[in-house]
């Protein structure tokens, strides 16, 4: 019984996640920043990516993880999408990229989000722990070959930046997200 109910959400979650990569209308890339500021062109040369400290946006920092980790088949999540996914309120964010596991059978996913003010990031980071601790029950009994990726899996706030990654190398994933 237990298997059917999971099976039934993983195929309700491939189907609502088909339904989000729909990039047809104008403002579905919601992802993207709100209050996007200038490239910073000092970088750009600069051929030392895994320097933590060099400024990279967002974006940049989910596509060196995307190429950098293994991951299953992933979509990026959008904005709308935040609050069904993650109980995260649109208007807390300022920024953010987040992809999951596209086919849901697997537990893969990172993020990097930038809230509004500190308030709004300790909301953030309590939502991300809240979907790790979910993403852990469901794939346990699940995907029990896949637990190892909740070894070191982690949920961090650095400011008003929170990063979170439950993947193959989550050791990987948090350098390049930092």
């Amino acid at each position: 019984m237990k298997k059917t109910i999971i099976m039934a959400f993983c195929a309700a979650l491939c189907i609502s996640l088909c339904g989000c990569d729909n990039s047809g209308s104008s403002n579905s890339d919601t992802s993207k920043p709100v209050n996007s500021t200038p490239a910073d062109n000092s970088s750009s040369s600069d051929s030392s990516s895994s320097d933590p400290s060099e400024t990279k946006t967002v974006s940049q920092k989910a596509q060196q993880v995307l190429s950098d980790v293994e991951f299953p088949s992933m979509v990026e999540v959008t904005a709308d999408k935040l609050n069904v996914y993650f109980g995260i309120d649109e208007a807390d964010v300022e920024e953010f990229s987040v992809y999951i596991c596209g086919s849901g059978a697997a537990p893969d996913e990172f993020g990097i989000f930038v809230a509004k003010d500190s308030d709004a990031a300790k909301r953030i980071k309590d939502a991300l722990d809240a979907r790790v601790e979910s993403q852990y029950t469901t794939f346990e009994s699940y995907t029990p070959d896949a637990m190892y990726r909740f070894d070191d899996d982690f949920v961090e706030q650095n400011g008003n930046t929170v990063i979170y990654a439950i993947c193959d190398n989550n050791e990987k994933a948090k350098e390049i997200l930092k």
